[in-house]
């Protein structure tokens, strides 16, 4: 399918994630409405966008380059859903709600997006005990059919995305930035079949990876998941941004409880006390008893 329309007004300057869900309501009113006829009826914009004279101008401006984006788009064979779409992941309308983005790009298995899951969140300098543990978390996860969700940075997420695909597990990348800017990396290119993984990115196809972009994200992978894990943490940035969120949406958050955190777990046992479920371990395997009787898909 040919998504030059939606890109087109997407696109045009003064046109974001809140205006999106208003034409998004404003479909699910007006059954003849389309992106089609909206990038063509002046009149129509005019009243979505409420007399802004200037978006209404720039609209048309943005035609080529949608049709170009979507060009890319088809020849990569990527995916687009909206908020009210019968795929768009219902696990992720009941945990976010309103805040779900209203509209996502994906390349891969979208199915995978309900099952049952756990994200992990962590350090991208996590210490050496931090990676073994999220290699051993992930497996574990794997083999119980459960997926893996994690946001393909470097450190704790590359790490337990591979881990899942090594032990015959699915898994999802969620990304910070637009999908047609992610490359395979390394660690998982040769593991990837039609069925065990999913791209997905809510931002436009060649937005730039931006920090802005990554804390965004994290509502993504909180959403998507049953439940998070969180492996190594410092004080600020964006585990610790990410474990926060998860405790706000009263989301289970499961935090690994190292007898002498590093550096880069400083801020485990304060999610611990701030509700977090500990991870304990023995002989060096964490025990994930409690994190496969809490998921709820």
């Amino acid at each position: 399918m040919n998504h030059s329309s939606f890109l087109q007004i997407a696109l045009t300057k003064g046109v974001g994630d809140a205006a999106i869900k208003r034409i998004l309501d404003f479909f699910s009113r007006n059954a003849d409405a389309s992106w089609d006829l909206l990038c063509s009826d002046v009149t129509m914009q005019k009243m979505i966008f409420k007399n802004k004279q200037e978006i209404v101008d720039n609209i048309a401006l943005q035609k080529a380059e949608a049709h170009r984006i979507a060009d890319r788009l088809e020849k990569n064979n990527i995916n687009l859903i909206f908020y009210y779409d019968e795929l768009y992941p219902k696990k992720l309308k009941r945990t976010l709600g309103a805040k779900c983005p209203p509209y996502l790009f994906y390349k891969g298995n979208i199915d995978l997006a309900d099952k049952s899951s756990a994200g992990f969140c962590g350090s991208r300098t996590a210490s050496q005990k931090g990676i073994a543990i999220a290699r051993d978390c992930a497996g574990q996860l794997a083999k119980n059919n459960i997926a893996v969700i994690s946001g393909y940075a470097k450190g704790v997420d590359i790490t337990a995305h591979e881990a899942a695909l090594l032990n015959s597990g699915d898994t999802i990348f969620v990304l910070a930035e637009g999908i047609l800017e992610v490359a395979q990396k390394k660690e998982v290119v040769g593991c990837l079949t039609n069925e065990n993984h999913l791209f997905i990115s809510q931002f436009l196809p060649e937005a730039a990876w931006h920090a802005g972009n990554a804390m965004r994200r994290n509502s993504l992978i909180i959403g998507l998941s049953d439940v998070m894990i969180l492996v190594e943490s410092g004080k600020t940035g964006g585990t610790f941004a990410a474990g926060n969120e998860t405790l706000s949406l009263n989301h289970p958050l499961f935090v690994i409880d190292f007898a002498q955190p590093e550096v880069s777990a400083i801020a485990n046992p304060y999610f611990i006390s701030k509700g977090g479920l500990p991870i304990k371990g023995k002989n060096g395997t964490p025990n994930l008893t409690e994190v496969y009787s809490i998921r709820v898909s």
